[in-house]
């Protein structure tokens, strides 16, 4: 479902950066304003995820997330996001609670823009993440060293932690009325580490989702309002 859109978001983006260009007139004409320097625009978009919310109606999963952007040039723009996440990992003889909070930063990269507005485009960038969260093992397995069978559960009491990664983003953004951008990204990641309860390694993160792996792969999926 998620590649589905991200493709149909982006041929829609490339379909707008098409017609523009087709309906783009040349001017010769030249005016006093012509010799003027244009002021650099510094736009800030002021964005919320919607994927989660939406998510959370059928899982477990709680939580929301805002982000910042501010245009440096106009290719580059400088990216911060933050948001609290609720969840619960139940899976291979697990039972795990976390709740916390997250926070990444980084820097979008324009490589296709359309003609008559430059805030539509596709980007690609990176981010470095935190989140600071409890965990709660309310049961894990514990195993006989010989036959490596379940012998019996354990628990463990609410433990603060904490894990950092990074990641690369891909995505796009096209304004849908004025002033208002849908927005969907893909973050591949990469666990780098953090704080561990006891040694545990985290089986799930708010902001990163899953440990399922070193990889995992967010994806952001919201509307922003750009504000001049």
């Amino acid at each position: 479902m998620v590649r589905q859109l991200l493709l149909s978001f982006l041929l829609t983006s490339a379909t707008s950066f098409a017609f523009a260009q087709v309906n783009k007139t040349d001017s010769t004409k030249v005016s006093l304003t012509d010799s003027i320097p244009k002021k650099k625009k510094h736009d800030i978009f002021i964005g919320v995820d919607l994927f989660n919310p939406i998510v959370a109606a059928f899982k477990d999963k709680k939580g929301a997330s805002v982000y910042a952007s501010y245009q440096i040039n106009t290719k580059w723009h400088a990216v911060v996001e933050a948001g609290f996440e609720k969840n619960k990992f139940d899976e291979i003889h697990w039972n795990v609670d976390v709740d916390g909070i997250f926070a990444k930063a980084g820097a979008n990269w324009f490589i296709t823009q359309d003609v008559e507005n430059q805030s539509n485009g596709i980007y690609i960038g990176g981010r470095v993440a935190y989140s600071k969260y409890s965990q709660t093992v309310n049961s894990y397995p514990i195993r006989d060293l010989q036959s490596n069978e379940i012998i019996n559960k354990g628990s463990l009491p609410k433990a603060n932690v904490s894990s950092y990664w990074i990641e690369a983003v891909i995505g796009g953004r096209v304004e849908i009325f004025k002033n208002f951008y849908g927005e969907l990204a893909l973050h591949p990641a990469a666990y780098i580490g953090g704080k561990k309860d006891q040694g545990i390694e985290p089986l799930i993160v708010p902001g990163y989702g899953k440990y399922s792996g070193p990889f995992n792969m967010p994806v952001f999926w919201g509307i922003a309002y750009k504000i001049k």
